[in-house]
């Protein structure tokens, strides 16, 4: 049975089930949410307010659209919830997860379950097949979700079922209900709507000697017999399962991989055994000499030049990429794909210490100019120059600053943190005031 922490105590299922199972006011949902809320949300969740942003239709004060570049062309739209639907959304997948039971091929957005362990049923065939399921949250509707929550086993009461799925979903441009890109809530669900059709998939598979895995949209197929084509008999049968479910393969993104060329499944290489890429290796290795060679500010500029050709923007501020943590990340992958005792990954790793140990006084001038917005994508010797051009013109660099539309310049930025300050005090007179009212009533 799946069990989640929160504040200190362990939850089961169990502790929701009978509260779910014959829900029947806005108001007890609310209720249970208010005792999952972390001490932070000093602001209990009411009935009303659930129904409100159950309520798909208001879109403006749900929630907010954004786009990402794809790696490989394209953009992803994100749907990101505002406000305190975030908070409902993040307590509400809580309780969601408590019910997980997660299939055996089903890989992603499970815990305990990663990437690593996705690819590694793959290692050393001979065949691999990658199939891809299209637009794989925006197809999965409300009406399922509904349906799902009410059957066991989960056995939600119809207004539960009717509560949760709108709080997890949002309207497109052509009036449907779809759960979202961006939402807390959607990796859970998009694994309960995909339970029957995960095991019809691997029934098929499993007939035919053929080893099954997925990894949310991505379908993987592997064998050493000669039976896996992109029209053959299996991917017809995908295909057919796929399509009485909801869903729509990808046939841009349908892929063989024969032994003998690199083979690769969700990110990671499976020829031998579950590997990071070469050219992961290479950016890694590439960054640490920049940092050794010409130091953090240059490999920051390194960095963010890679970030930028890869994803079509940058994290951080204006033409920063904090390369510390860049490569802590990074780092951290790899362990977890090779292991903290790969020969490769300790090299790298005596390199990073070594070099962050050394480098602490430049990595938080860097940090620092970052912030203050001072740092830009110009080579060093042009930062010399300008920087000797400002030194002997105080006046104009004055006036520059007071009319500058830089978002971090200081004066901008004391601005920013007197109005925190003003808003910290007020909340706290509003919850002075409130304990005091209490305290009378």
């Amino acid at each position: 049975m799946a069990t989640r922490t929160v504040n200190g105590r362990e939850y089961t299922k169990a502790d929701f089930e009978n509260r779910l199972r014959y829900l029947n006011d806005a108001q007890e949902l609310a209720k249970l949410l208010n005792e999952l809320k972390e001490p932070l949300i000093y602001s209990d969740f009411r009935g009303k307010q659930l129904s409100f942003f159950a309520d798909t239709n208001n879109i403006r004060r749900r929630c907010k659209t954004f786009r990402l570049r794809k790696k490989h062309g394209g953009y992803r739209e994100i749907t990101a919830p505002k406000g305190r639907l975030h908070d409902v959304l993040h307590i509400l997948n809580i309780v969601l997860q408590t019910y997980d039971e997660p299939t055996p091929w089903a890989y992603g957005f499970v815990c305990g379950r990663s990437v690593v362990d996705n690819a590694r049923p793959h290692v050393g065939k001979r065949y691999i097949l990658n199939l891809d399921l299209k637009n794989f949250f925006p197809t999965i509707t409300r009406r399922q979700v509904a349906d799902c929550l009410m059957a066991e086993p989960f056995g939600f009461s119809s207004l539960a079922a009717e509560l949760v799925s709108g709080l997890a979903t949002v309207r497109t441009d052509n009036g449907e209900e779809v759960l979202a890109q961006g939402f807390a809530t959607s990796p859970t669900l998009s694994n309960f709507i995909c339970r029957e059709m995960d095991k019809e998939i691997a029934g098929v598979a499993a007939a035919q000697g053929i080893t099954f895995t997925r990894y949310a949209d991505d379908l993987t197929f592997s064998s050493d017999a000669d039976i896996l084509r992109p029209q053959g008999e299996l991917a017809q049968q995908v295909k057919t399962i796929v399509e009485r479910y909801g869903f729509i393969l990808n046939e841009a993104k349908t892929h063989l991989q024969r032994r003998g060329r690199r083979q690769e499944v969700t990110g990671l290489m499976v020829t031998e055994k579950v590997n990071v890429s070469r050219r992961y290796v290479r950016e890694i290795r590439s960054l640490l000499y920049i940092w050794e060679r010409y130091g953090y500010e240059d490999a920051c500029q390194a960095a963010w030049k890679s970030y930028k050709l890869q994803h079509g923007k940058t994290k951080g501020h204006q033409h920063h990429v904090p390369l510390n943590k860049v490569l802590g990340g990074k780092l951290n992958y790899m362990k977890m794909v090779r292991g903290a005792d790969d020969p490769l990954y300790q090299r790298f790793v005596s390199r990073y210490t070594s070099l962050q140990q050394t480098n602490k006084r430049e990595v938080k001038e860097v940090e620092y100019k970052a912030y203050m917005g001072e740092y830009l994508s110009i080579s060093a010797k042009d930062r010399m120059t300008r920087a000797a051009v400002l030194s002997n013109d105080n006046t104009s660099t004055r006036q520059r600053g007071a009319t500058s539309s830089n978002p971090y310049d200081p004066g901008k930025k004391n601005k920013r943190i007197l109005n925190f300050i003003v808003m910290v005090i007020i909340l706290v007179a509003i919850i002075l005031i409130k304990l005091f009212l209490k305290s009378r009533l």
